[in-house]
């Protein structure tokens, strides 16, 4: 994972920022490695790939999104065309861009390489942290955004990772058809998880008010 940074930080206010960031991202821990495991599912058991934890890793670490983890499993299975899967990652995601135009401002001198993970890491749920922190010292706002992208990157490799894990071991002891049948309906695990964080986030504006 990326370098914090920070030096300038004074120790103990790193360490306070970093537990502020933790503490914020526990919603999102706990459906992101929900999410993430049965993504992770899905693409062990409804994917055909070889080798599905390393898929699930690669994709993962590299490929942050919960909508079409879930969705592109299909597209996967069927052996769709790189060009059409790409177009439908574009069209899916088109929103995430203006999330990073609204950030830019915020992180116009952060180095191009940081400021590159920051905004690809702009998810619906880390653009709604990082847009009501109150940090307002571009220093130390800048460290609660990376902290926070960084624990919420790990928490998505972590429950993918380990859903195609267990369902590759599972393999081996039962029937693939079975297995599939049992992971019908886990594609709604989406948008069950934005409407336990948007009614989280909308609980908690009202509550400061």
């Amino acid at each position: 994972m990326m370098e914090l940074g920070g030096n300038e930080i004074p120790r103990r206010e790193r360490r306070a920022i970093l537990r502020r960031a933790f503490i914020d991202s526990v919603p999102v821990l706990m459906g992101y490695t929900t999410m993430g495991f049965v993504a992770g599912v899905l693409l062990a058991a409804k994917g055909d790939v070889v080798l599905a934890p390393l898929w699930a890793f690669l994709s993962s670490a590299l490929w942050v999104t919960g909508t079409m983890s879930i969705a592109g499993v299909g597209e996967i299975a069927q052996r769709a065309s790189w060009a059409a899967f790409a177009l439908m990652t574009l069209a899916v995601n088109f929103r995430y861009a203006f999330y990073g135009f609204t950030m830019l401002t915020r992180w116009k001198d952060v180095p191009i390489l940081r400021k590159a993970y920051l905004i690809l890491m702009l998810t619906d749920e880390n653009y709604a942290l990082e847009a009501a922190c109150p940090l307002k010292d571009p220093r130390r706002n800048l460290y609660y955004c990376t902290a926070l992208s960084v624990l919420n990157h790990s928490y998505w490799v972590v429950g993918l990772t380990v859903g195609a894990i267990v369902v590759s071991v599972l393999g081996h002891v039962v029937d693939p058809d079975r297995l599939r049948a049992w992971t019908n309906g886990m594609e709604f695990s989406m948008a069950a998880l934005f409407i336990v964080i948007l009614t989280d986030q909308i609980r908690a504006r009202f509550a400061k008010k």
